[in-house]
């Protein structure tokens, strides 16, 4: 009986230790390590169809995919070994591989650009054509790209800078703006607690431009459309790989979009090293 009581204890131990069918140990070196893996995502809205279909798409036959609600769960899940690896933009592998020893970034074989473009409500045409206007004018005089050079491309791996300084005109119209900080260095949430990144630096100029207020509300990713449809919100940041599947994903038809401001490169993950 003692023999038993010891061999149950023992196989316990060994389960508690090492799991059971869990994420595998081995290292992940390129993108065909990742067959038949845990794959972690951000829920993108409530809306899952097709999930499967973009993961492997860019990852190949893959095991699961398992939805978070922020960036940090993620990492988190891949450092416990609860997922093996999570995807998302080129931009934010680097910026969390650079700033966490512990990450590697895993590159797909199959190059896909995304463009990065703002979302509004329809039915505010005048509103998503203004900002239209703005873009170009920020494409035009160049300060576009240096906002990108250095908000995205010379972006400082401690003590990232908030906006400090975001102008209020007053009587000005205020428009609100729902920043998930789900994709550094697109936009992320400072030190401070305020949202910063290239997307709200961007926007910051676009309220130079247009004569507007634009005050930046911190919301998770799943909820941007809901709250953009129930008017909590007039816009909502989006990152939307430039392939039909996610388009068809997140295509609302009381939603419309503006043009791209600034392009990356979809599919990359991001796995323990």
């Amino acid at each position: 009986m003692k023999n038993k009581s010891r061999f149950l204890i023992g196989s316990l131990t060994m389960l508690l230790l090492f799991g059971c069918g869990g994420p595998s140990t081995k290292k992940i070196n390129d993108i065909s390590g990742l067959k038949e893996k845990s794959i972690g995502l951000i829920a993108l809205s409530t809306d899952l169809k097709g999930i499967d279909q973009l993961v492997s798409y860019f990852a190949g036959p893959i095991k699961k995919v398992i939805l978070f609600n922020r960036t940090s769960d993620e990492i988190a899940a891949v450092l416990n070994g609860k997922i093996d690896a999570f995807m998302v933009p080129d931009l934010t592998a680097n910026y969390y591989a650079k700033r966490n020893p512990n990450l590697k970034v895993i590159a797909p074989e199959k190059q896909v650009e995304g463009t990065v473009f703002m979302r509004v409500r329809t039915e505010d045409l005048k509103l998503k054509n203004e900002l239209d206007s703005a873009i170009t004018i920020l494409q035009v005089n160049g300060i576009l790209k240096s906002l990108e050079e250095k908000w995205i491309t010379n972006l400082p791996t401690s003590n990232e800078p908030s906006l400090t300084d975001i102008p209020k005109i007053e009587g000005a119209k205020t428009i609100y703006v729902g920043v998930a900080g789900d994709y550094p260095p697109l936009d992320y949430i400072a030190a401070d607690g305020r949202p910063a990144g290239y997307n709200v630096a961007t926007l910051t100029e676009i309220g130079k431009i247009l004569k507007l207020n634009f005050e930046f509300v911190s919301i998770e990713t799943q909820a941007r459309f809901a709250a953009l449809g129930s008017k909590k919100i007039d816009v909502i940041f989006c990152n939307i790989h430039s392939i039909s599947r996610l388009s068809d994903i997140l295509a609302n038809k009381n939603m419309t979009s503006t043009i791209p401001y600034c392009t990356f490169q979809g599919g990359y993950f991001l796995v323990k090293k």
